[in-house]
């Protein structure tokens, strides 16, 4: 392929499609908005027994007509014994210590404001099925209160112990969504973020020895000592998750940027001020372009993590041992999901494409508008070449990306980052830089807190653009666009 000529020749197909017909969008389907559902989770981190007792209590609202069973996620049990949560050439990054080394959720009660007929474990012990005696009917409220005790494995991961630190996310009882009339129950792949995370209400008290830190997700509205322990409280008025990263090694430092708390979270403060600097240029950039940022605060946590970084609603974490260039390009790429996860949801497991290509382009207009025009372009060279030799060993089936997550596990980086990217690359070619990111922005603003499908992405920037785009999608999702 001649690498220099990719976005030219792209350009050209791309008006060449512009000419053809379009099929009819598929139009999102307008409902009624229900209450959010609302969690009130009490967590105490047990050190020594490097594990939590979880009380949640979630108030929910029944989403259709005669729904007799609810479904929750039970991510702790994608630790237990007979599951991997990473591939195995992660293993020995995830798991220093070596395998097997397990966790897990025990459920010590189920309580319910309904009579409960039973209940189950099912999916891997993933999804828990709470039946009702009654049905309920659309818009009625069913409250359940399910404590657990959740075991952490030794693992650098997303819910797990390493070196002092202990990294919470998913640990509570999460409500399946529910759409097309049955619940979404995804399983748990080892790559990737097989996830759909919609926005809830959320208060977490977290109660830790004293001499810990916490970073969280979530705004801290009180803390108190209650002897050997300190309680912190924390909410989030509409979030897609909380999550949490608490340690005795932890220090941290902040500022208030556009009534926004910019906090950042380590154990080694050589480049802190670089690092929130950093932070505070981004929020300004990304804010600017792709509009307001949707919570009261943002954190960033470095600590031991399997890979350079991972986003939360208000959270970031990032490895500790990256280099400090590393870091950078990991803190842009993760603080970029707060508006490409954050502001605007994404079915993570059916179409990953959409936030990682989402993510990825914002950081490369981040680097052209600060004057890093070959960081940017390095990060185009980099993704045609990785696409390019997949396409010539693999061919258009072993880049097309319009696939769910357990369908991507060949070549996941290369076809979801590098394909995704390059994709918002092409329209940002063809159409200049500012209006697609106007186009983005307006996107942004009507989806804020919603959980779009590709094709609302798709019909939002043909419409901001004033060109039907679905063509020039569908042939970057399906492999066929020519880059020779």
């Amino acid at each position: 392929m001649k690498k220099a000529a990719l976005l030219t020749a792209l350009t050209f197909i791309a008006l060449l499609l512009f000419g053809c017909t379009a099929k009819s969008e598929k139009h999102r389907q307008e409902q009624a908005a229900l209450p959010a559902p609302v969690y009130d989770i009490s967590a105490e981190l047990l050190p020594d027994e490097k594990a939590l007792n979880v009380v949640t209590t979630v108030t929910y609202a029944c989403p259709a007509d005669d729904i007799s069973a609810v479904k929750f996620m039970i991510y702790p049990n994608a630790y237990n014994e007979g599951h991997d949560v990473v591939t195995q050439d992660k293993l020995l990054d995830a798991y220093p210590h070596g395998k097997p080394n397990f966790g897990g959720a025990e459920m010590l009660s189920l309580e319910c404001d309904r009579q409960i007929a039973n209940s189950d474990l099912g999916q891997q012990n993933l999804v828990l099925t709470v039946r009702l005696s009654d049905a309920l009917k659309r818009g009625e409220t069913v409250r359940f209160t399910i404590a657990q005790k959740v075991t952490l494995a030794n693992v650098k991961h997303r819910l797990g112990h390493y070196d002092g630190y202990y990294y919470l996310s998913d640990f509570y009882p999460e409500v399946c969504p529910y759409s097309g009339g049955k619940y979404l129950c995804y399983d748990y792949p080892p790559y990737g973020d097989p996830f759909i995370k919609e926005n809830a209400r959320y208060s977490f008290t977290f109660k830790f020895p004293i001499g810990f830190e916490c970073a969280c997700s979530a705004r801290e509205i009180s803390r108190e000592k209650q002897g050997n322990f300190e309680m912190l409280s924390y909410e989030a008025e509409c979030s897609r998750d909380v999550a949490a990263v608490a340690s005795q090694k932890l220090r941290h430092t902040s500022i208030v940027q556009d009534e926004t708390t910019l906090s950042y979270y380590y154990a080694d403060g050589a480049d802190k001020q670089k690092i929130l600097t950093l932070l505070s240029d981004g929020f300004a950039f990304y804010s600017e372009r792709f509009g307001a940022y949707p919570y009261p605060t943002f954190t960033l946590v470095a600590a031991p993590f399997f890979e350079a970084g991972v986003e939360h609603a208000g959270l970031a974490a990032i490895s500790k041992d990256l280099t400090l260039a590393q870091k950078k390009k990991t803190i842009l790429h993760e603080l970029a999901h707060q508006w490409w996860f954050g502001k605007v949801g994404n079915d993570q497991y059916q179409s990953p494409w959409v936030d990682e290509g989402l993510a990825e382009y914002s950081v490369a207009c981040y680097y052209r508008a600060r004057g890093f025009v070959n960081v940017a372009r390095e990060m185009v060279s980099n993704a045609e070449d990785a696409y390019a030799i997949r396409l010539a060993i693999k061919g258009s089936e072993g880049v097309r990306f319009d696939k769910p997550l357990p369908d991507l596990a060949e070549g996941y980086y290369d076809r979801v980052y590098c394909g995704g990217f390059l994709l918002f690359c092409t329209l940002s070619e063809l159409f200049g830089e500012n209006a697609f990111c106007l186009a983005l922005k307006t996107f942004a603003e009507k989806y804020q807190g919603d959980t779009p499908a590709p094709s609302d992405l798709i019909l939002s920037l043909s419409t901001s653009l004033g060109k039907d785009l679905t063509y020039l999608f569908r042939a970057w999702l399906t492999g066929t666009v020519p880059l020779q």
